[in-house]
């Protein structure tokens, strides 16, 4: 495997941060949880192990890079293809970086590794903490970020609590919405009491705008975003625009089409029926089930015929 040179990235712009140059602190995609949004992809390796993922020369050569071209950033950011707070030299490398970089230093981590001691002193130095915390319900903790066996989301709560109150900068809590999962009333009744107890500067709502490890997850709408602010407080704003959402929401109504009409044409493959039958078995209107099925039949993939005076549908 070829050596890495740097492991620096960007500065990529940021709607948070403005013009932020990242130090990817892990490799692909080595995490402590495999959630069902990440754009990254799925987790490849599930640990809680802390080790040197990259070699403290290579950490320290690209910090010494960032400072060297600090005047094309904003932020200087801790982050990467998985959790920043596995590598061991994490906490070396916040102090080099809070030495001799001048800009804010920002990190993006997951909470997960926050009870232990020296990985929490050292996110305690960091200008802006940007965590993450989806769930307010153990059981919808593991349905959402699917962690490692050994990670409670109890834990998890209380170390941002301990966090926030030790801090010398500001948090601000990230919460990613998806349809269906974590955007109840009862689930948006949870985060909200974890939100008061941790008690961050900022609370900043997002949701699924990108293709993500999991088909299944979808995002809410823009407008349940603004009610879900509404309901939380004075310190929430939604950090993903209007467009991307709509434009994420109108993806996932095609591959959901897409998914029916294979379903559909499976179905009819095992048996011939008619539009009643199909719109029982799949739960939709017999309007879209015709228009789906006369495309097909234009497309010379699906038939038509007439069996005791009802027209069964089946394929070629």
């Amino acid at each position: 495997m070829k050596e890495k040179k740097t492991i620096l990235f960007g500065p990529v712009r940021s709607r948070r941060l403005g013009r932020s140059l990242g130090i990817e602190m892990v490799p692909k995609k080595i995490c402590t949880m495999n959630c069902i949004y990440c754009e990254v992809g799925k987790t490849t390796i599930l640990t809680i192990k802390r080790k040197e993922y990259y070699p403290w020369d290579l950490i320290e050569k690209s910090i010494l890079q960032a400072k060297e071209i600090e005047n094309i950033f904003d932020v200087f950011t801790f982050t990467g293809s998985g959790e920043p707070t596995l590598n061991i030299h994490f906490e070396k490398a916040i102090k080099l970086a809070k030495k001799i970089i001048k800009k804010p230093i920002t990190v993006l981590t997951n909470s997960t590794l926050l009870h232990i001691t020296s990985v929490r002193k050292a996110v305690t130095e960091i200008d802006i903490v940007l965590p993450s915390l989806d769930a307010g319900r153990e059981e919808t903790f593991k349905k959402i970020n699917r962690p490692h066996p050994k990670i409670e989301l109890k834990n998890v709560i209380e170390n941002l609590k301990k966090l926030r109150d030790e801090m010398k900068g500001e948090m601000w809590l990230e919460i990613l919405f998806v349809e269906g999962i974590n955007d109840s009333e009862e689930e948006l009744k949870v985060l909200k009491s974890a939100i008061e107890y941790i008690n961050p500067h900022k609370v900043q709502l997002n949701t699924v705008v990108r293709p993500s490890a999991c088909k299944e997850a979808k995002p809410v709408s823009f407008e349940k975003l603004k009610k879900i602010a509404q309901f939380f407080g004075d310190k929430e704003e939604i950090i993903v625009i209007k467009e991307k959402i709509d434009k994420a929401m109108e993806t996932f109504k095609i591959l959901e089409e897409e998914k029916l009409k294979e379903e559909i044409l499976n179905y009819i493959k095992r048996r011939p029926s008619t539009i009643e039958e199909l719109s029982l078995a799949f739960k939709i209107e017999e309007k879209l089930i015709k228009s789906i099925l006369n495309k097909f039949i234009s497309e010379g993939v699906v038939k038509e015929s007439l069996h005791q005076g009802k027209i069964f549908f089946s394929t070629m």
